[in-house]
């Protein structure tokens, strides 16, 4: 028995939000592990649910019931401030006993550890068996104060048109000062910024101009 449906559908909508985050437009990948299942002659779904919360939490943040029997976890958040892995685990009753799935996704590169390692922790785990010592994730980037060379955070004036602000937060939003919204990442000094299309810009070396594409930006500091 696969994962059904539904629990495709929960696992990729908390891999999307895995990918939606600081610096990870254009590099950032989502490893997805499924398949792994386990059947149990005894016990009932109550029994399976308890363990599917345990087992997950064991390695994520405490896990919660989405659907009767389905079990979500995310992990706690990356350098970006948000999360970089999630699984999901989900019991289906037999007439005697049940069967167990488990889906995991995480974000590459910036997840310490792939999908498949996560879910086979999870399953043994539940089920028991060989547990792996998963590498720790870095921890969050400190929101800067003032002006910061390793991210875009905070408000940016277009040297063209004074009026015209950008706000960009820590996990790849950017908001003009008329409401329109897109998205920023950082790859070194290179800055891609989706905007009315994609451009491509380049940061100063004191993190204090944007320039290319059309675009002059000064951050207020």
């Amino acid at each position: 028995m696969n994962a059904g449906p539904r629990q495709k559908a929960a696992i990729l909508a908390a891999a999307f939000g895995l990918a939606v985050v600081w610096g990870a437009p254009a590099h950032a990948a989502v490893d997805l592990s499924v398949g792994i299942r386990h059947v149990s002659d005894t016990g009932s779904l109550s029994d399976c649910s308890a363990k599917a919360r345990e087992s997950l939490g064991a390695f994520l943040a405490p896990a919660t019931e989405s659907h009767p029997g389905e079990w979500l976890a995310v992990s706690k958040n990356g350098i970006a401030g948000t999360p970089t892995a999630a699984a999901t685990v989900r019991c289906y009753g037999l007439s005697k006993g049940y069967v167990v799935t488990f889906t995991c996704a995480v974000q590459l590169p910036d997840n310490p550890y792939t999908a498949d390692a996560l879910c086979l922790d999870v399953a043994h785990t539940f089920y028991g068996g060989a547990v792996s010592v998963l590498p720790p994730i870095p921890t969050p980037t400190p929101i800067p104060t003032g002006c910061s060379t390793v991210n875009l955070v905070g408000t940016w004036v277009d040297d063209n048109k004074p009026g015209l602000t950008f706000t960009m937060d820590l996990t790849g939003n950017v908001t003009d000062s008329d409401g329109v919204s897109g998205n920023w990442g950082l790859r070194g000094n290179t800055v891609t910024l989706t905007y009315y299309g994609n451009h491509t810009l380049t940061l100063s070396a004191d993190g204090k101009h944007m320039r290319g594409d059309g675009y002059s930006l000064t951050r207020k500091c």
